[in-house]
């Protein structure tokens, strides 16, 4: 032991203070253990609620007010132009992170789990040295909930180390709106920043290296939102490459390749946003013999249990979409196993939702994956053209699509893309988690008039066809 080390012992140690080791920590608690939590950051709620998540959602919010406001004059709705002050909105980004992040503080006093701040880092099978802190914490079981980090661009590709480019995190403090911005990367990350600079009044242009945008989605549900981000951008190219990014005065000059040929344009901002990897390099893995897979993933079983039975792992460091949702349900899950009860990570759907404009959503089997599996399906679509609510809030694009097994009618995935599909595709899971049939969907009587009505039509056109629809052809 170094002189004046701290040493702790605890029933439970969580590494990383994102949804999945929070929820984790809570829930062991609330199960009767004794539970403490290494985070480096100074705050709890990981990337997802102080860089990602949280702050992303709410400037979209408040770029979709002014939207609508736009959309609405159409209706006769009469205004001045709409402004932003971009230090008003940030300061209130801001408070919503620093609110909820002392929410989850609340909760951890309130169970009595310490918080240890550091990096903390695996130096025995049973022992956890936290750096910054001269503490070492031994634990009977522990649970490796770090998260994950934003790519950098290659080195290669810059005229300089330290170019002042954007990363999704430093855009979201919304440092200042500038009049033309390069985005780098068509995912979620870099369509839902791009729309919402755009809305704020900066030209965006926006460049993919793959040839189509949100490669994971069904390309039906991805057109709706093209569509949308043709309006809002001023130039989209996919099929692209960066070659080059060089500091211009106060911008950057960058060059990219296209069809065989170099462009090079001059932006004041360029937002890098090529994707993420997980956290799983800097812990001690290979100190107490934890794997890692080539691409940095730590492989579990469904209780959420590492190849060392007394070490479970949790969110963007394990297999599967990395997605906060998915790793809270798995924090619970570790946090149920080690309190002794039966408990798995069996879930049949983690719903995907994109905060674009308009939003996107999907979950269980996708049309993409179905044809690409050979996995027999029964397909039912409904456009919003032809629903009430859409049309009488001028909310018309998109559609829901139902898939179903053709045999037994049961529900096997669902995706839209439309006004409020964020919140209607809960229903979808539900629906495949339950093992509910068209039927089901059908008969389940919707208010009326509700987007949620689209979900019940989209099962009528799988099934029998809707009434809301033209006769099928017999």
């Amino acid at each position: 032991m170094v002189v004046g080390e701290l040493t702790y012992d605890t029933d439970l140690v969580v590494l990383g203070g994102g949804p999945g080791g929070y929820t984790a920590a809570i829930r062991a608690a609330d199960l009767g253990k004794e539970v403490m939590l290494v985070e480096a950051r100074p705050g709890l709620g990981g990337v997802c609620l102080t860089e990602g998540c949280i702050p992303s959602k709410t400037l979209i919010h408040a770029v979709g007010l002014k939207e609508n406001l736009k959309d609405a004059q159409s209706m006769g709705v009469i205004h001045d132009p709409v402004r932003f002050d971009p230090e008003r909105l940030g300061q209130w980004i801001g408070e919503a992170v620093k609110d909820l992040s002392q929410g989850i503080s609340s909760l951890f006093k309130n169970r009595h789990i310490q918080v240890v701040q550091g990096h903390g880092r695996f130096i025995e099978n049973h022992k956890l040295f936290v750096q910054g802190t001269n503490t070492s914490i031994r634990f009977r079981q522990a649970v490796i909930a770090t998260g994950s980090r934003i790519n950098t661009l290659p080195e290669s590709l810059l005229s300089e180390k330290d170019l002042d480019l954007w990363t999704s995190a430093q855009a979201l403090t919304l440092p200042e709106i500038p009049e033309s911005l390069l985005v780098i990367g068509g995912g979620y990350i870099g369509l839902e920043i791009g729309q919402a600079y755009a809305g704020l009044g900066s030209e965006v242009t926006l460049v993919e290296f793959n040839p189509r945008l949100l490669s994971g989605a069904d390309p039906d549900l991805v057109k709706v939102v093209l569509h949308q981000c043709e309006k809002d951008f001023k130039d989209i190219h996919t099929g692209s490459k960066i070659t080059r990014i060089v500091g211009k005065g106060p911008g950057f000059e960058v060059e990219f390749e296209k069809d065989g040929k170099t462009i090079s344009q001059i932006f004041d901002r360029v937002l890098a946003a090529t994707g993420r990897r997980p956290n799983t390099d800097d812990i001690g893995l290979d100190l107490i013999g934890l794997n890692r897979d080539d691409k940095g993933l730590i492989h579990t079983d469904d209780q959420c249990r590492t190849s060392l039975g007394h070490i479970f792992a949790v969110g963007d460091i394990t297999p599967g979409p990395a997605l906060a949702h998915k790793a809270a349900r798995e924090g619970k899950v570790a946090a149920e196993v080690i309190a002794g009860q039966s408990s798995a990570f069996d879930n049949v759907a983690v719903p995907a939702v994109l905060f674009t404009r308009p939003e996107l959503a999907w979950t269980g089997l996708t049309e993409s994956r179905a044809k690409e599996k050979k996995i027999p399906f029964t397909l039912g679509r409904f456009p919003l053209t032809a629903l009430g609510r859409a049309k009488s809030t001028g909310k018309t694009q998109g559609f829901v699509k139902i898939l179903a097994d053709p045999e037994s009618s049961l529900i096997l995935g669902m995706g839209m893309a439309g006004e409020h599909a964020s919140e209607l595709i809960g229903q979808g899971t539900l629906a495949i988690e339950m093992g509910a049939t068209l039927e089901d969907l059908m008969v389940s009587i919707q208010p009326h008039p509700t987007f949620s009505e689209a979900l019940m039509e989209a099962a009528e056109a799988a099934a029998t066809g809707s009434v809301h629809l033209g006769q099928r052809r017999r």
